[in-house]
């Protein structure tokens, strides 16, 4: 009993494995592979992707990866070997895991380089503006005791000061209010939060020039 049941479960796995849902262009995608995308991608970006979405995902990933090897084969090795270090069973993953760890270093390239050349203190003032909740205590002696609740979206001492410190990885966090000198109190998850929403328009902000790469690979 347990030998057929073992039989059945192959089977199911080979027909999920081999069952076609693309093929065009000599590009295919697998039922499986769809699936392990989708799984992928709720892990990394904790979002549901619809099959609709995933499979438009893939085949984009999937003829990028192989126009670049056709093209710069030594990019792509030169980006394997990064991946190698980062991930010691690289080599033993699926096609499906490789190009998408291919696809999203190379998007993070884009990323890191907009934040060492160009990110600067316009940017901050706008993510600033946008987000709601940038109210924080504020105190004389480094936090022990609490002053008042101040709104921060538009002091420019703080401003400055919070570009300084994101830029060399500090959280010494001061402010000028009436020309007294204020030490923030701002709490790590609250940091946390600037900083996904520094992530999210710097994403916005690099995805023409991404998107132009990508294109420009598939033209």
């Amino acid at each position: 009993m347990a030998y057929k049941l073992l039989i059945i479960l192959l089977l199911i796995f080979k027909t999920s494995y081999s069952n076609i849902i693309y093929d065009k262009n000599e590009n295919s995608v697998t039922e499986l592979e769809l699936n392990t995308y989708i799984e992928l991608y709720k892990n990394s970006f904790e979002q549901n992707l619809t099959k609709n979405k995933a499979l438009k995902d893939i085949i984009l990933i999937k003829n990028t990866i192989h126009s670049l090897e056709i093209e710069n084969p030594d990019f792509i090795s030169e980006l394997d070997e990064i991946l190698r270090l980062q991930f010691k069973n690289f080599e033993d993953k699926t096609s499906i895991i490789k190009d998408f760890l291919r696809f999203q270093k190379i998007r993070n390239e884009f990323i890191s380089e907009y934040y060492q050349n160009q990110f600067d203190i316009n940017d901050l003032k706008i993510i600033f503006l946008s987000m709601n909740e940038m109210n924080f205590p504020i105190s004389k002696n480094n936090c022990l005791t609490i002053e008042k609740i101040q709104k921060f979206n538009k002091n420019e001492y703080f401003l400055n000061n919070f570009y300084e410190n994101f830029r060399e990885g500090k959280k010494s966090f001061k402010a000028k209010i009436k020309n007294d000198l204020f030490d923030v109190c701002v709490k790590n998850n609250q940091i946390k939060e600037i900083e996904n929403e520094i992530i999210r328009y710097v994403e916005k902000k690099i995805q023409n020039d991404f998107q132009k790469f990508i294109y420009g690979k598939l033209n």
